[in-house]
């Protein structure tokens, strides 16, 4: 099992979740302060959970982790520092979101690392946008239709990501991996653009209410994992090679 740094970088501020002087331009450019939790028991490949309340409603996120096995040293980390990146599919109890300001309960625990080579690039290459590569996940929804989520690397470009690593893995010196987020408006349900204007109804967002209303949404449009269903993740590098993959499954 690996020890992973979960991040969140959206607007709402979560209750149970450690917060980060590091910070990046959420929807409309507001200012988000990354916060997020260490998920001590993340597994490699391929990995099962099951529902444990009635209403329970599985969603999946196209993420990108950085590897920290290797022993990146925080102090020294620059444009230069070399990395590997490697996918992760963000699991998440949508409905555990509701009437509540806890993240860990519906995140911790679902959450997957791909097993593979991954892609070795810089700092300074995912900061500028030059680096290539791309997670996707799929999976089929109860509602009967095909979900894909997918991110690139060239997503990762203005997220700050070498200041959200300095100083996760200055909290967590013994981490395996340092997860950046749902990064691009394609990698989540909840980032797509026309479901976070609609969430505002007109207005600036609340933000837990806008997140509330995503949420709803995505219930009533039934676009979670069936029981028995399986979530499967593909990392490609700029090639064209894969270089990671997983598969979550939602036990029936």
């Amino acid at each position: 099992m690996a020890r992973v740094w979960i991040t969140d970088g959206s607007v709402p501020v979560y209750s149970d979740t450690e917060k980060l002087a590091a910070s990046h331009r959420a929807f409309l450019g507001l200012p988000a302060k990354y916060e997020g939790f260490v998920d001590p028991e993340v597994p490699r490949g391929s990995a099962a959970i099951r529902a444990e309340l009635a209403d329970d409603a599985l969603f999946a996120e196209a993420e990108w982790c950085i590897e920290a096995e290797s022993g990146l040293d925080p102090g020294a980390l620059d444009g230069s520092s070399r990395v590997v990146l490697q996918g992760l599919i963000e699991g998440k109890w949508f409905n555990r979101l509701l009437g509540t300001r806890a993240w860990q309960p519906a995140s911790l625990g679902n959450n997957l690392l791909a097993q593979g080579a991954g892609i070795t690039t810089t700092l300074g290459a995912l900061e500028d946008g030059t680096a290539a590569g791309e997670v996707r996940i799929e999976y089929t929804t109860v509602a009967g239709s095909t979900q894909v989520q997918s991110s690139t690397l060239a997503d990762l470009r203005g997220e700050n990501v070498t200041a959200l690593l300095r100083e996760v893995l200055l909290l967590h010196a013994d981490l395996d991996a340092v997860d950046l987020g749902a990064a691009g408006e394609r990698s989540a349900i909840v980032n797509e653009k026309h479901r976070l204007r609609a969430s505002m109804l007109g207005g600036l967002p609340i933000p837990h209410r806008s997140k509330e209303r995503l949420v709803r949404q995505a219930l009533a449009e039934r676009l979670n994992v069936p029981a028995g269903g399986v979530v499967t993740l593909t990392v490609r590098d700029g090639g064209g090679n894969v270089v990671g993959e997983a598969q979550l499954g939602l036990e029936p």
